[in-house]
């Protein structure tokens, strides 16, 4: 008897110390359920929502990047475009000054007040040379041998005698130009017609036109002028002795 009130005993003993070891598990209690099929299966959603918005988000990107390089391109166009109009506005300006004035290069037999070809024209004007100043200068515009710019030389006069001049530094106009072409109108001929050259003496073209090309970063850009002498049509200066 006093044999099996020990071994009862010692067995609820055993099962006390077992519920007091740390990681026992009691009898009658679950344990925690682990993650569920549910909870995997919502994360995986999480992961292609992110990848879907990050995929939306790289494209939005990207046609935002092909606008703005598209803008770029048109901007960078315009400019150009707006450089040559204005070089061909400022050769507007300057060739309708012309003047009938003896050039350097005139002599007794030959007087000329323009002379020009498809490529150079030199003329005589009245230019500005500081605030509310202007000169008389004897100007030559032509197409450079180096790099393709579009240059400008003034040449000082001093009186109205041939070759009485001092020559400038030559002034960059507008660069990469591909081609340069003057054509000059004669108002004096029976039938008026656009020549490529002029070299009549005493006597400045009714009109000049021009056409200025130019290449920049594999693209052409062009622009026409057009201008209408004033004084081709005044009275001629007396022949010098």
């Amino acid at each position: 008897m006093s044999g099996l009130f020990l071994c009862a005993r010692s067995r609820v003993r055993a099962g006390r110390l077992r519920e007091r070891l740390p990681g026992a598990r009691r009898p009658g209690r679950k344990s925690p359920p682990g993650p569920s099929a549910s909870v995997e299966g919502f994360a995986l959603i999480d992961v292609l929502v992110g990848l879907a918005l990050i995929g939306v988000i790289t494209s939005l990107m990207m046609v935002f990047l092909s606008q703005a390089r598209t803008m770029m391109r048109i901007e960078k166009a315009t400019e150009f475009q707006m450089e040559v109009d204005a070089a061909s506005r400022f050769l507007e300006t300057a060739i309708s000054h012309a003047e009938p004035l003896p050039l350097s290069k005139s002599s007794p037999d030959m007087v000329l007040y323009l002379n020009g070809n498809g490529a150079r024209i030199e003329f005589s004007a009245v230019q500005a040379i500081g605030f509310k100043s202007s000169a008389l200068r004897e100007i030559a515009v032509s197409l450079g041998q180096v790099g393709g710019a579009l240059a400008i030389v003034q040449k000082t006069r001093r009186g109205s005698e041939p070759g009485t001049s001092t020559p400038g530094e030559p002034v960059r106009l507008i660069g990469g130009v591909s081609a340069m072409k003057f054509e000059y109108l004669d108002g004096a001929a029976a039938a008026s017609s656009w020549s490529p050259s002029w070299t009549v003496p005493r006597r400045l073209p009714a009109a000049v036109r021009f056409t200025i090309s130019v290449l920049r970063d594999g693209a052409a850009y062009s622009a026409r002028g057009f201008a209408r002498l004033d004084l081709a049509n005044a009275q001629v200066l007396p022949r010098t002795k």
